[in-house]
């Protein structure tokens, strides 16, 4: 928008004006027709000013006198015409540039001052335009402080100041939330992401911003329910929040989520190995989370060995041949006198001393007795009947 800048300045002083100062020259040469004919110019100029009119008058009046005057020819007049013709040309040379210097000061002087100040604002706002537009705040800045000391006061140039400063706290708003929301501080960020929604609901995608926020935010607190699940041993609670967590968004903190959902699995089927006593239906439970475990980790040691010693066991539950079920739970004591809670020991136990009475049913004292020494061998609570067993069979054998 173009803008008043003012007057330039009021006309100067008739004494100032180059027809006034070139008139006087022609005045002190002696030229009063030439003297006349600039004052009338002048008095044209100045038509309301009485100096000027007295001026012209009293010029008039000698220059009615010079033209009836007789000429003469003589050599000494000719000398001195020529001497006054010389000082008149010189007067006139310095008379004209005094007013030439008066003409540039008072009346082109200040046209160059206000142009190049024209130019110098135009250039700021474009610079302060071209800064905010490539989102260089400080060189916008700059550019409008050194704008307004040239206009000070300026409404634009202060407008224009408060909005930098108001797109720099919603940029430095914006970037503080990004920071907190990459670091997982949900619950700062949707407050400072409120901040900003509050000054400008439409900034950039705060929108979008703020939705993922919340929505991370009920994911992060129902991450910390499952955590504090896993904490206290709730395994079943523990997983059945983790699976929610990936449900609801996958990507979500998904390796913690996996670790997690592993270890949940493999320690809750370990304690249904360990509670399972002689239920075969725990006893699947628990494999089912082995496997649930063995999805996420293919390969992991632990988890293998878990899932073969609860097949194991099963197997052993399930079988109706007492020598296999003997030798299934021979396999599993081996590796873990204490497995299912002892229980498996304890199959163990009653299954060798079965078949220790069928041995000496059938006249076979030999493997009788070499299970009753297994089953008086094992971790059991009261190896007493298989203790007594084979004490008896020791003294038949002796007194025979």
């Amino acid at each position: 928008m173009d803008r008043d800048f003012g007057p330039l300045s009021k006309l100067p002083p008739f004494q100032e004006h180059p027809f006034y100062l070139e008139g006087m020259a022609q005045i002190a040469a002696g030229q009063w027709q030439q003297a006349f004919k600039l004052l009338q110019l002048l008095q044209g100029i100045y038509p309301d000013n009485a100096e000027v009119k007295e001026l012209l008058s009293n010029v008039q009046m000698r220059a009615a006198l010079v033209a009836g005057q007789p000429r003469h020819s003589s050599r000494v007049e000719k000398r001195r015409l020529n001497r006054r013709r010389f000082i008149m040309s010189a007067s006139i040379a310095m008379i004209t540039a005094i007013a030439g210097y008066a003409v540039y000061e008072v009346w082109i002087n200040p046209v160059v001052v206000q142009e190049l100040r024209l130019r110098q604002i135009t250039y700021l706002r474009n610079e302060a335009d071209e800064a905010m537009a490539a989102g260089d705040y400080e060189r916008a800045r700059q550019s409008l402080q050194q704008l307004e000391a040239v206009l000070p006061g300026d409404p634009q140039t202060v407008e224009a100041l408060r909005r930098i400063e108001r797109v720099e706290k919603l940029s430095d708003l914006y970037d503080e939330a990004k920071a907190l929301m990459a670091a997982g501080s949900w619950d700062q960020a949707i407050e400072v992401l409120t901040e900003l929604e509050r000054l400008d609901a439409h900034y950039r995608d705060l929108p979008q911003l703020l939705q993922v926020a919340q929505e991370s935010q009920a994911l992060d607190r129902q991450f910390q329910v499952a955590e504090e699940a896993f904490a206290r041993g709730d395994w079943s609670t523990a997983i059945a929040q983790y699976e929610a967590l990936h449900r609801a968004n996958l990507t979500f903190r998904f390796d913690d989520v996996q670790a997690r959902l592993f270890a949940s699995h493999l320690k809750y089927g370990q304690i249904l190995v360990e509670e399972a006593g002689t239920d075969p239906k725990q006893v699947t439970e628990a494999l089912s989370h082995f496997s649930e475990a063995l999805k996420l980790r293919p390969f992991d040691a632990e988890a293998l060995n878990a899932r073969r010693l609860a097949e194991t066991y099963l197997a052993a539950l399930s079988s109706a041949d007492r020598d296999e079920r003997i030798n299934l739970l021979q396999t599993i004591y081996g590796e873990r006198p204490d497995y299912a809670g002892k229980k498996a020991a304890q199959l163990l136990y009653t299954a060798l001393l079965e078949r220790a009475d069928s041995f000496l049913k059938a006249g076979d004292k030999a493997s009788a007795i070499a299970d009753c020494r297994i089953a008086a061998g094992l971790l059991v609570d009261d190896p007493s009947a298989a203790q007594q067993m084979l004490a008896k069979l020791g003294s038949e054998t002796t007194a025979q």
